[in-house]
C-alpha cells in the first residue's frame, strides 16, 4: 500500500474547486492540475490489476492516469454532451471498461479506455426530477458469470445486462412492489411514493453469494437473487441510527465482509461508516474514533489490501485507515474544494 489518497470533489457553491485533491504520506492536500477546476469528480477507479493505472469518472469526462496519479489524461469517449458517474474495469479482460452516465447511457471500451463505443442502454425517465436526467451512480458484475451485469440510477432504479454491457433493461417490478411498504415509501422531488426505492445510488456483488446483489438506495441496503425481480430488505435501521445510504463494498480477500456509510439524508450533520462480516445480518460501527459532521457520500478500498479504507464527506471531512479500522486518520479538505463525492486509497 502506497497509503497515497486521491479524493473528487464537485462544483457545488460558486468557486469552489470541483476536480481531484492528492495526499502524499506525511504531506498536504493538492489540488490535481491536470483535471480541470469545474470536472466535478464523482468516482474514482484504481485498476484492479495495473497497479499504475487509475480512472476517475467526471461530470466533464473520463480521465486516465497511468502513473500511479502523477499526471491524468482526458479521455475521448464521446462527443455528446453527458457527464459520467462511474467507470469499472472488467473483472477477468483488464483491457474491458465500463463508463455510465447521465442521462443514463453506458459506454464501453476494450482498450483500457484509448477507443469507446456507445452501449444499448434505453431507459426512459421514470420521474419528472428537479435537478435534470437520472444518472448511472455505478456498475457490478456478477462475480462468477460476469456477462451478467448489474447498473443503478439515480432515481430511476435497476438495470441489468446479460450479454457482457452490450444491451441494458430495466427491471422495476422488485422496486415497485417494495414501494408500497409504508415504511418504504418516500418521495422528495416528486409526488410519486416509490420515489425512494429508485434513488439507487450504488450495487455490488461477492463470490460468497454469487447470485445475490445488493442494491443501495437513499432506504437502505437491498439484497436480489434474482436480478432485481424481487428484494429483501437488510434492515439497515436495526443496527444504525440512520439508513440513508450512499455506497456498499466488499473487503478485498474477505468475501463476506461488507462495508457500507450511512446517513440522515443528501445534507445533513451526520454519517458513519459500518462494517457486517456476514454480508449484511448484522452491523457494527467501524468508525466510531471520528465524528463526520456532514452526509458521508462514498468511500474507497484498497484493491488489494483489505487494512485500507478511506471516507468522505459533504463537508470535507476525510477519513483513512491503513489498519482495518483499529485506528483512523482525518485530515480536512482545503477551504475552496467542493463537497467531497468519492475516495481512493493506493
Amino acid at each position: 500500500m502506497r497509503k497515497l489518497m486521491l479524493v473528487g470533489t464537485a462544483t457545488t457553491r460558486p468557486e469552489a474547486i470541483g476536480s481531484m485533491f492528492k495526499l502524499e504520506p506525511g504531506g498536504e492536500w493538492q489540488h490535481v492540475s491536470d483535471i480541470p477546476v469545474d470536472a466535478s469528480v464523482q468516482a474514482i477507479t484504481p485498476h484492479p490489476t495495473r497497479e499504475n493505472v487509475i480512472y476517475a469518472a467526471a461530470r466533464k469526462g473520463v480521465f486516465r492516469s497511468t502513473d500511479g496519479g502523477a499526471s491524468w489524461h482526458r479521455l475521448n469517449v464521446t462527443d455528446e454532451n453527458v457527464q459520467f458517474w462511474t467507470i469499472v474495469v472488467h473483472p477477468q479482460k483488464p483491457d474491458v471498461l465500463f463508463a455510465g452516465s447521465g442521462p443514463v447511457g453506458v459506454y464501453r471500451s476494450d482498450d483500457g479506455g484509448d477507443t469507446w463505443r456507445k452501449c444499448n442502454a434505453h431507459h426512459p425517465e421514470r420521474f419528472k426530477i428537479s435537478f435534470g436526467n437520472s444518472r448511472v451512480m455505478r456498475i457490478a458484475f456478477h462475480p462468477t458469470k460476469p456477462s451478467t451485469m448489474y447498473a443503478v440510477a439515480e432515481i430511476n432504479g435497476f438495470l441489468v445486462s446479460e450479454d457482457e454491457g452490450e444491451n441494458w433493461r430495466g427491471v422495476e417490478d422488485g422496486l415497485v412492489a417494495l414501494s408500497k411498504e409504508p415504511h418504504l415509501k418516500s418521495k422528495i422531488e416528486t409526488d410519486d411514493d416509490a420515489e425512494g426505492m429508485f434513488d439507487a445510488h450504488s450495487v455490488c456483488t461477492t463470490t460468497a453469494a454469487p447470485d445475490s446483489l445488493f442494491y443501495i438506495c437513499r432506504l437502505g441496503i437491498f439484497e436480489s437473487k434474482d436480478k432485481g425481480k424481487t428484494f429483501r430488505d437488510l434492515e439497515v435501521g436495526k443496527h444504525a441510527p440512520f439508513q440513508y445510504a450512499r455506497e456498499c463494498r466488499i473487503v478485498y480477500g474477505s468475501p463476506e465482509k461488507m462495508y457500507a456509510c450511512f446517513s440522515i439524508s443528501s445534507r445533513s450533520a451526520a454519517g458513519a461508516l459500518y462494517v457486517s462480516d456476514d454480508l449484511g445480518k448484522s452491523w457494527s460501527r467501524a468508525d466510531s474514533q471520528v465524528e463526520p459532521r456532514s452526509t458521508m457520500m462514498g468511500f474507497g478500498t484498497h484493491v488489494s489490501d483489505p487494512d485500507g479504507v478511506i471516507t468522505v464527506t459533504r463537508g470535507g471531512q476525510v477519513f483513512f485507515t491503513t489498519d482495518g479500522s483499529k485506528s483512523w486518520t482525518e485530515k480536512q479538505l482545503p477551504a475552496n474544494a467542493g463537497d467531497a463525492f468519492c475516495g481512493a486509497i493506493l
